[in-house]
């Protein structure tokens, strides 16, 4: 089987072997896992947060759009450190049954190089591949950003739980997509659908409650939304994390 190296002077890592299927039971464990650890929505939320003050410190007029799509792109980089962080403590879950944050930030902390520069790899793929399927309209958008989720989507496990850096993070996401096309599919259908489904039950749910107290701002609408996905990148960050593991070390 053939070797590859992990990055420049580290271990060196084999490429998976193809196929496998899927663990159905770890959809349902990662739930008694996020109960177990609810800390893993912590630096989701953190995050959040943090994306929503900037939104309230962009300033408006003819400034504000030049700097929306800046105040955007560090929003997305942040909600990426958030599940990057939640990525490692899912990680120890899974080992350990528990999972410290204070250890996970740590870690973060550490490769916060190669978390970013994966991060900005993935968001320009992505970025990328809708704008293509764009111009075959909304459903050439929906196709062709699914497919580009589809072979990178462990851009990211691979930078927070391997140390992988940068490019190198996209080709190996890619190998472990193709070498586990099934439980990777799988993965990506429960995570958009996570994205999607949550928090728009969640706001919906709460929004008017906070409508009939009489409270209701669009930076307290905007804490509720971070609220819900944060929610989800934890359960997210917990299948996630198993699919790209069950990849990388199955058959060893």
């Amino acid at each position: 089987m053939r070797l590859r190296q992990r990055a420049a002077g580290g271990p060196l890592l084999r490429a998976p072997r193809r196929g496998g299927g899927i663990d159905a039971g770890a959809y349902g464990k990662a739930f008694v896992l996020l109960a177990r650890n609810p800390s893993l929505i912590l630096a989701p939320l953190l995050m959040g947060f943090a994306a929503v003050l900037i939104g309230l410190v962009v300033p408006g007029g003819p400034l504000g759009a030049l700097t929306a799509g800046l105040g955007q792109f560090i929003a997305q980089l942040l909600a990426e450190f958030g599940l990057s962080v939640a990525l490692i403590q899912a990680d120890a879950a899974w080992r350990r049954g528990r999972a410290p944050f204070d250890e996970a930030w740590e870690e973060s902390r550490r490769k916060v190089p190669e978390i970013l520069m994966a991060a900005i790899g993935l968001n320009f793929v992505l970025f990328l591949a809708l704008y293509v399927g764009g111009l075959a309209g909304l459903p050439g958008t929906i196709v062709v950003g699914l497919a580009a989720l589809f072979f990178f989507i462990y851009a990211l496990p691979a930078a927070a739980i391997g140390g992988i850096p940068g490019g190198a993070a996209l080709q190996v996401a890619l190998e472990r997509a193709r070498a586990g096309p099934l439980p990777t599919g799988v993965v990506v259908v429960v995570s958009v659908l996570a994205y999607v489904i949550v928090p728009t039950f969640v706001t919906s749910a709460l929004l008017p409650l906070v409508f009939s107290l009489g409270i209701y701002s669009t930076a307290l609408a905007q804490m509720i939304g971070a609220l819900a996905q944060s929610l989800v990148a934890a359960y997210v960050a917990l299948v996630l994390s198993k699919a790209y593991n069950d990849i990388s070390y199955r058959g060893w």
